[in-house]
């Protein structure tokens, strides 16, 4: 293709399609504006790969600056009468979106299997994930209460209502294509809100799926807008977003770097913002843990999604009495819990990294390790030629503070794992670092439990569990990790004010 098309399809007839799709329709190259399904002005476009094999799959709408405009000019013009729709109107949309999805729903893990490289049964949790968010989204909009103030004054009353923002922008990460999406844009909407999109360049396809699905289920014209844009115009479209006076609140998953500056930029026309950034989590196994249940916490954390996630486990410090024992048995677990292959297999649950930007990064951490004395131990079944972007899962024994990982967020299946002797020792090795998003530890002294729980740096904790993400907990870091909270009850916070109302007798 040089241009984009105008049919539903036009997709069909160019990508390496591996799975038998019950809606077709699904799969387009098109971003979608005021209810509109359009290409870039310029007609430019760019090109999404498969990372199993680093095959093009197809061409994308590239839209510029003067698209994104006009997108938000149409989230604007939405929301002068979204805004007046009642809870329980935007309850039922977002209930008949997520019904939507889950009709969808292998669909959805299959074009999320094709750009991610994620294999499809993972795809298939993934897509549970995010509708698990507009499930807990819809049944929160109508527990959005105001509250009665006492006044000082004896003839006044005062009270507070919330209402929504305005148009959010919306920048989306390619680690995790219909969670992040669902994330965002199901608690703005959710709370009265219009929101412009732009989903990663490295995943786009996810994001137009979701919003055809939308669109189907009633969604009003310029609610939801997709702005698809290849990584050297993503710039431009930032620009336009923290610059345009339509913007109300920017919302923004990726790198410290690229929040920062986002944040930064906003920040001169006093933008609300939310930024999920970039995380360094330490992962302490102390001497006193049952071994099994931490190897199966380092499994879930380290190597969920071939260890490409904001919250996995990045340091792992193990107590120096146990340390031998704990790499066998880490060893054990990862031989006996990883199936390898093509990334359709139903049995297969790793896949390769996203990239060769990637796969150049974790090559480089391996060596970085292997010239300081480390030891390497990969799983002994990952034997096979899986793609030019597959790392096995990997252990470094020995690892030391002086490393790369040690500040560098490693992003992909290495674990690094670093002795300690005392806990005071490893509570300063884990907090020092800018990253606080998450933590994990185990014990089973319950004193040291809380002691550590509340010592850590980070938005949150997970204690004797190493998988903690879940829509009905407030997702968020502090430090260089970000400012605001995903999911739970503060989600839809994120996305109103409060207006206090003084009335006089």
């Amino acid at each position: 293709m040089t241009t984009t098309s105008d049919k539903n399809d036009i997709l069909l007839k160019d990508v390496p399609y591996k799975f038998k799709a019950s809606t077709p329709a699904l799969l387009d190259n098109r971003s979608f504006i005021g209810g509109e399904w359009v290409g870039a002005s310029d007609r430019s476009i760019f090109s999404v790969y498969d990372p199993e094999d680093n095959a093009k799959l197809c061409d994308v709408a590239d839209l510029g600056r003067e698209d994104a405009r006009k997108a938000l000019e149409a989230a604007q013009k939405a929301f002068v009468s979204y805004k007046t729709w009642t809870n329980r109107e935007r309850r039922g949309l977002i209930r008949r979106w997520a019904d939507q999805i889950k009709e969808n729903k292998e669909d959805l893990a299959a074009i999320c299997t094709m750009e991610l490289g994620k294999p499809f049964t993972e795809s298939l949790g993934t897509v549970k994930y995010g509708t698990d968010f507009l499930d807990w989204f819809e049944g929160d909009i109508e527990r959005q209460y105001g509250e009665t103030i006492p006044a000082a004054k004896g003839n006044n009353r005062i009270f507070t209502i919330r209402q929504p923002q305005g148009v959010v922008a919306a920048i989306t990460p390619w680690n995790s294509p219909v969670a992040m999406v669902t994330r965002k844009v199901g608690a703005a909407i959710a709370a009265g809100n219009t929101v412009v999109l732009k989903p990663a360049p490295e995943t786009p396809l996810c994001a137009i799926a979701l919003a055809k699905l939308f669109d189907r289920s009633g969604g009003p014209p310029g609610v939801l807008n997709i702005v698809t844009s290849s990584v050297e115009k993503s710039p431009e479209i930032g620009e336009e977003f923290t610059q345009n006076e339509i913007v109300k609140h920017l919302s923004f998953t990726g790198s410290t770097a690229v929040g920062r500056h986002l944040h930064a930029e906003a920040a001169r026309r006093f933008i609300k913002t939310s930024m999920e950034l970039g995380g360094n989590a330490p992962f302490i196994v102390f001497g006193d843990a049952k071994l099994d249940s931490a190897a199966e916490g380092v499994i879930a954390s380290k190597f969920r999604s071939s260890g490409q996630t904001c919250v996995c486990a990045n340091r792992i410090f193990v107590h120096r009495s146990i340390a031998d024992e704990f790499a066998k048995v880490l060893e054990e677990k990862m031989n006996s819990t990883f199936t390898f292959g093509s990334v359709w297999d139903k049995d297969v649950n790793f896949g390769p990294l996203y990239s060769e930007k990637a796969f150049t990064k974790i090559k480089a951490q391996i060596e970085d390790a292997e010239t300081k004395g480390c030891k390497l131990i990969s799983s002994s079944k990952a034997n096979g030629n899986y793609g030019p972007n597959f790392y096995p899962p990997t252990i470094i024994k020995n690892a030391s503070a002086d490393m790369r990982f040690m500040q560098e967020e490693t992003f992909g299946p290495l674990a690094f794992l670093v002795p300690f002797d005392t806990d005071e020792e490893v509570i300063t090795m884990a907090n020092k670092t800018n990253a606080g998003l998450a933590s994990y530890f185990y014990t089973e002294d319950i004193s040291r439990l809380w002691k550590v729980a509340e010592a850590l740096e980070s938005g949150m904790v997970g204690v004797r569990c190493g998988l903690i993400s879940a829509c009905e907990q407030p997702f968020g870091g502090i430090k260089e990790s970000g400012v605001g909270r995903e999911g739970g009850r503060e989600a839809l916070d994120e996305y109103t004010e409060i207006k206090s109302i003084t009335v006089a007798l």
